[in-house]
């Protein structure tokens, strides 16, 4: 019996060699380095001027530093290198980008961060219903069918010209398309001769010959497509820069109902709208405001782009209306999850602050219109709504007193529920339209 203990304790020590317990730190370390690159942002945006506080929360005894002139760090804890929780006080002395090195004990790198600087801004955070009228940069191709002959057989002319649905025409028999009836024309006018066809398809331009047939239902020429070449509907007014005079609005881009794709857009009015009624959403089923604005049409801006995040142009009302509160902007960085709140307007043309939650940020992916997650906490929105409903998309987000995002999306299974878009993604947008005046 003693000769087996001792070969047990033998098998033990063999077992856990001291490489064995060297290599457990080295572990911890490793999980630690790669928890802290996954946790820190990638980027930072900074309000010129403004103080921002950097914690460094890792067990990597951090350290940060920039060689870049247009940033000043200052370590708040007044410490020698700590571990878990390190605080700098950032402030960024004039526009542009930097570079943020993060370093363990000073020395050893461990992630990058890009801080962009950018000019604080005061804006109109509105709220305020709009409608929204777009005449797209060339028909829009929503089906592909057939033509019936005079001999009764079905031909494709469109098939055989290898358009498909969501394709743009630009051009038929050397015409610029600027409305279907410019496209009727050329069609009906071909007596059935091949015209060559200009159109898009996912920003490229192609050029193809279709031959139009003669229906035998009305003896007219036919090529076997379904088009539109508008769209009109209700958003909300996001905000106006009453210096630049320009807006941006809907946080979300403007998709053919039938394609999918996003409209492109030839011309548009943003006309001042109100609503009239509201259908409550529900689960499985968003609800939507019920607006007017074509009854008696008041334009008050032009709309000169329709991207992922909202229509934006110039802002052209004369009338003596306010069309929003005068706010300072929050950048990405300032935002956190916690209490906040909306404006928007539910009944004719009223705007009210409604209280929301931000339940998460994500900061990894600032090309994202699902930037913020928010659930509506305000009784009497819910009551109204029942959350977030069609119509709402654009209204502001505001929390500790500045614009920070805008609402973007409604969740199909929980209408409290909803995404919205950072602040500065828009602004970047009504800023470039403002530059190419």
């Amino acid at each position: 019996m003693k000769v087996k203990c001792v070969m047990e304790r033998d098998t033990f020590v063999k077992k856990f060699k001291p490489s064995s317990l060297i290599s457990i730190p080295i572990l911890i370390f490793l999980v630690a380095y790669i928890v802290t690159l996954i946790m820190l942002p990638g980027h930072i945006t900074l309000l010129k001027g403004e103080d921002y506080v950097l914690s460094l929360v890792s067990p990597l005894f951090l350290q940060a530093e920039s060689k870049s002139d247009i940033l000043v760090l200052n370590n708040s804890s007044k410490k020698a290198v700590t571990a878990f929780e390190n605080p700098y006080t950032v402030k960024a002395v004039d526009e542009g980008v930097a570079k943020l090195d993060l370093r363990m004990f000073g020395i050893i790198p461990v992630k990058t961060v890009e801080v962009r600087s950018i000019v604080s801004q005061q804006v109109l955070a509105s709220g305020n219903p709009i409608g929204i009228r777009l005449k797209t940069n060339g028909i829009v191709i929503i089906n592909v069918s057939s033509v019936i002959t005079e001999k009764g057989i079905k031909v494709s002319p469109a098939e055989t010209a290898g358009l498909l649905t969501g394709d743009i025409l630009v051009k038929a028999g050397g015409r610029e398309l600027r409305s279907i009836r410019d496209l009727l024309d050329v069609v009906e006018n071909s007596e059935g001769k091949p015209l060559e066809l200009v159109y898009k398809r996912q920003n490229s331009q192609y050029t193809t010959t279709i031959t139009p047939i003669k229906s035998g239902d009305d003896d007219k020429y036919r090529i076997g497509i379904w088009v539109r070449d508008s769209s009109a509907g209700i958003g909300t007014l996001t905000f106006v820069d009453p210096v630049k005079k320009v807006y941006g609005a809907l946080g979300h881009g403007i998709n053919d109902i039938d394609t999918g794709a996003l409209l492109q857009v030839g011309s548009g009015e943003l006309l001042e709208s109100s609503i009239q009624g509201i259908k409550k959403g529900v689960k499985g089923a968003p609800g939507e405001l019920e607006g007017d604005f074509l009854m008696n049409p008041h334009v008050i801006g032009d709309i000169l782009l329709n991207c992922d995040y909202g229509v934006f142009g110039h802002f052209r009302d004369n009338s003596k209306k306010i069309w929003g509160r005068p706010m300072q902007i929050g950048s990405h960085s300032m935002v956190h999850e916690g209490e906040a709140s909306i404006l928007t307007c539910i009944n004719d043309k009223e705007v009210k602050e409604y209280k929301i939650e931000i339940q998460k940020i994500n900061r990894f992916d600032l090309n994202s219109t699902k930037n913020l997650v928010i659930c509506i906490t305000d009784k009497r929105l819910l009551d109204a709504t029942g959350g977030i409903v069609q119509g709402m998309s654009g209204s502001p987000i505001i929390q500790d007193g500045r614009l920070v995002g805008a609402v973007t999306h409604v969740f199909i299974n929980d209408p409290t529920r909803g995404y919205g878009v950072f602040i500065e993604s828009m602004l970047n947008k009504s800023n470039s339209i403002a530059k190419s005046k």
